[in-house]
């Protein structure tokens, strides 16, 4: 196959003054040819036209190249401030986990001291309900009460690490158990309160005990009031005088006893009064027992109410054996009738466990 252009440039007719320039091309194949004739006109237009289509399509490829580059930088520009918002939202969040680790230590240490409150309370109250070893437990420490309890060792609320990022989860695990520890705190405070309002009213039980314990209320022996307090004709002087206390007339040897709880102040001969016991029984109350036969208790030494101190005799300024008896105030004597509201001594009083004996209590209050 071949292909020959072939030209002329000669007028169509001899002697024309127009001439006409026609380019001639010349197809060869397998032994055929084709001759064709392009006027100069054709030639232009063609040439124009892929001028222009070249242009066209440098022009489209020229746009097409701006927008992608534009696109690139609009992408570039997105990703820079994407990479800026999340390194800001990563600050905050570890300046957060931060935050919320320094809150938790504080709150860890908020709840063990509550446990060290409640224990120490608990060991005021008594034992702790269902618990066998309460005593046990409130001497240890958070983490062994814990691990006593079945419960894993309180840990502060710490971010878990993976490289330089902190897990949020460990921080949501760490608050829901601090919650969940607390919960459990207020139901023992619950119980605690329950606990201590029942202390409480055993300690008012105890105090109205050890108060009636230490109130003279007792006579101090058996036998008959044959004279009361005030002015009366004394029977060994034979004229009137003021008689600070109450005489019982009984036999010789009778049992005195306390009328109230207290610490004996004096256990010896006193004048007149013979030989003479006087029981401290706080606040400034005191009660004498005198013209006793027999001393048979030491001065300091506790005694409860209804407690044997001495015997009837006839020691001192005294016309027979009889119990002078005076109760005093501030060390002034007064009129022992409105403390003399039972004859027989009374029964002993229990105390509670955990509680002190009254005669202790008393002597507590005496001394303070």
């Amino acid at each position: 196959m071949g292909l020959k252009f072939m030209g002329s440039c000669r007028p169509w007719e001899l002697g024309s003054q127009h001439k006409n320039y026609n380019l001639k091309m010349r197809l060869e194949m397998g032994g055929k040819s084709l001759a064709l004739s392009l006027p100069p006109i054709l030639i232009v237009l063609l040439l124009a036209c892929g001028f222009l289509s070249y242009q066209l399509a440098n022009s489209e490829a020229l746009s097409l190249q701006a927008r992608q580059a534009r696109k690139i930088a609009e992408l570039q520009r997105k990703n820079v401030q994407l990479q800026a918002l999340m390194a800001h939202k990563e600050q905050e969040r570890n300046q957060m986990v931060s935050l919320a680790e320094a809150r938790s230590k504080e709150l860890w240490g908020e709840l063990e001291q509550r446990d060290k409150e409640i224990s120490r309370l608990w060991r005021i109250v008594g034992e702790k309900p269902g618990s066998n070893n309460a005593s046990r437990l409130a001497s240890d420490s958070p983490k062994k009460q814990a691990f006593h309890r079945g419960q894993k060792p309180r840990q502060p609320l710490l971010g878990s690490r993976h490289g330089s990022r902190r897990n949020a989860l460990a921080v949501k695990v760490g608050y829901s158990q601090l919650i969940n520890s607390f919960q459990e705190n207020e139901k023992e405070m619950e119980s605690l309160s329950e606990a201590a309002q029942a202390y409480r009213q055993r300690k008012i039980d105890a105090y109205k005990r050890e108060l009636a314990s230490r109130t003279p209320s007792i006579w101090p022996c058996k036998g008959e009031l044959s004279s009361g307090f005030g002015n009366r004709i004394h029977p060994v002087y034979g004229y009137g005088r003021f008689h600070g206390g109450c005489d019982f007339t009984t036999p010789h040897g009778t049992p005195i006893r306390a009328t109230a709880a207290g610490v004996v102040c004096h256990s010896d001969w006193l004048g007149g009064y013979g030989k003479v016991v006087e029981v401290d029984h706080g606040n400034g109350l005191k009660t004498l027992y005198a013209h006793c036969s027999e001393l048979l208790v030491e001065k300091g030494q506790k005694v409860g109410k209804g407690e044997l101190i001495a015997k009837v005799g006839t020691t001192g300024l005294s016309s027979g054996p009889h119990c002078h008896y005076e109760v005093r105030q501030a060390d002034k004597q007064i009129d022992p009738k409105p403390y003399l509201t039972q004859k027989d001594a009374p029964k002993p009083i229990a105390n509670l466990p955990g509680e002190a004996s009254v005669s202790e209590s008393t002597s507590a209050n005496i001394r303070g």
